[in-house]
């Protein structure tokens, strides 16, 4: 009798799990998947621009990058120009980059062989990199909710994974368990939770990154804010005055950065901003693990030289240095090549569950009468929407940094590599979610049918 009551109270446990999961997978999954899949591609565009542009590739060079000298190229080849940001190159196969901003107000990507000193090229900052960053990260902005609307989906992304624990009973006993099974609806079906539970390292640590933004990002809109600890803009919760000016010419930049190097002896310097709002910027890495270049950053007074602030990512408090740790952990980028191409691939894993868990869906409910989840089309058709929306968003941005000509912009000029890539990525990304929402469609069609004829 008790046995059979006990049964009896854990009946119910298994279809609310599974409803929980198909509902998240018919409704989201669309949705998840342009977040997962443009995020897998987020994590190697660095390393895609690489591949494309030739002038972004060296010979292997020493890896100690001269930053004086470099700044002193820069200056004499672009006299009418501001040099806004020099990078040093990330390995010794890649250059060194500058943003520069032109006297017709376009900003390029300017290429310097650190061996031979030489700029090998220059390109529009629209690059593969930055295209998949501003996708991922808010579909562009999407009319200013793109963000908070990415970092949204972080809930259903983790409640798909808790919910998966109800059904699927002893899941840490089948990590090698694949059932090939009569029918393909049965290979695929355990494909996809032989995948969901390899891959359940990846999405806990996606969700709980994903979530900390969706904090960072309501906090910003409806909060104080405030995105770091120290600045010299208002989003900093401690706001670092501008600089006073003594009557003193700037000091030179390779002055400068040998001021930065005697403070910070301890610094790989990584990027300089020469006018961060009248202050010598310097960012780099130290001895700290898993922090973001920021981390470690000093503010220098350029006509004094004097330090207006340096800050050390070992004197953060436990709640900023998680701060700048999230996006290391978020896109992999932490073990050089080696942890991407483990965060690309898992990407995709995440992706491929996505679509797969619609697929299953809609092949279990073909002989059914009446599909369990009404208006998954209406869900399919708005998921498709909305990235598309980012379009005309996308149209402004390519003129914005294009520059003007007599007054009116102009569209930027990018590679043809850079160009081609991004237009296969996107015209493959709309097959696939087509194919998704012809596919929730065609259930509604029968639907529709089946009434008409009862």
């Amino acid at each position: 009798m008790l046995r059979h009551l006990k049964m009896s109270v854990k009946l119910p446990v298994k279809p609310i799990g599974f409803d929980w999961h198909s509902w998240i997978g018919v409704y989201l999954g669309l949705m998840l998947f342009s977040i997962c899949w443009s995020g897998s591609f987020a994590t190697m565009s660095s390393e895609i621009d690489w591949l494309l542009m030739a002038e972004s590739r060296v010979s292997a060079a020493d890896e100690k990058f001269d930053f004086s000298s470099a700044f002193r190229i820069m200056e004499s080849r672009y006299p009418n120009a501001k040099i806004e940001l020099g990078e040093a190159p990330p390995n010794r196969f890649s250059a060194a980059r500058f943003t520069v901003k032109m006297s017709d107000g376009g900003r390029h990507f300017v290429y310097l062989d650190p061996a031979t000193q030489e700029v090998t090229g220059s390109q529009s900052i629209f690059t593969v990199q930055r295209f998949f960053r501003e996708f991922h990260e808010a579909f562009f902005g999407l009319y200013g909710v793109g963000k908070f609307l990415v970092c949204l989906f972080a809930i259903p992304l983790f409640l798909s994974m808790l919910s998966a624990f109800y059904f699927y009973k002893r899941w840490w006993q089948r990590f090698f368990q694949l059932r090939v099974g009569k029918t393909k609806i049965s290979l695929w079906s355990s494909l996809h939770k032989l995948a969901g539970l390899w891959s359940l390292w990846f999405v806990l640590l996606m969700a709980v990154t994903g979530a900390w933004y969706l904090f960072e990002e309501t906090r910003y809109k409806l909060g104080d804010e405030k995105f770091a600890l120290v600045d010299v803009y208002p989003l900093a919760v401690h706001q670092i005055p501008e600089p006073r000016e003594t009557g003193q010419q700037r000091l030179a930049v390779s002055d400068l950065i040998e001021i930065a190097r005697s403070v910070r002896p301890d610094m790989k310097i990584t990027t300089i901003q020469p006018d961060r709002a009248g202050f010598f910027y310097v960012i780099g890495q130290s001895d700290d693990v898993l922090v973001r270049d920021r981390a470690n950053k000093l503010f220098i007074n350029p006509h004094s030289g004097a330090i207006a602030f340096d800050q050390h990512a070992d004197d953060l408090s436990a709640y900023w240095r998680w701060s700048e740790t999230a996006d290391i952990l978020h896109f992999g980028a932490f073990a050089g090549l080696a942890s991407k191409i483990i965060w690309f691939v898992f990407g995709l894993i995440l992706s491929g569950l996505s679509l797969s868990g619609a697929w299953l869906y809609v092949q279990k409910q073909r002989n059914k009468k009446r599909p369990k989840w009404p208006q998954a089309d209406l869900a399919a058709g708005i998921a498709l929407l909305v990235p598309v929306s980012a379009s005309p968003i996308v149209w402004v941005y390519l003129h914005r940094v294009g520059g003007k000509i007599d007054g009116q912009y102009r569209m930027a000029e990018l590679p043809d590599g850079v160009a081609a890539f991004i237009i296969g990525w996107a015209v493959v990304t709309m097959i696939i979610k087509l194919l998704w929402v012809i596919g929730i469609f065609s259930l509604r069609r029968k639907t529709i049918v089946q009434n008409c004829k009862a």
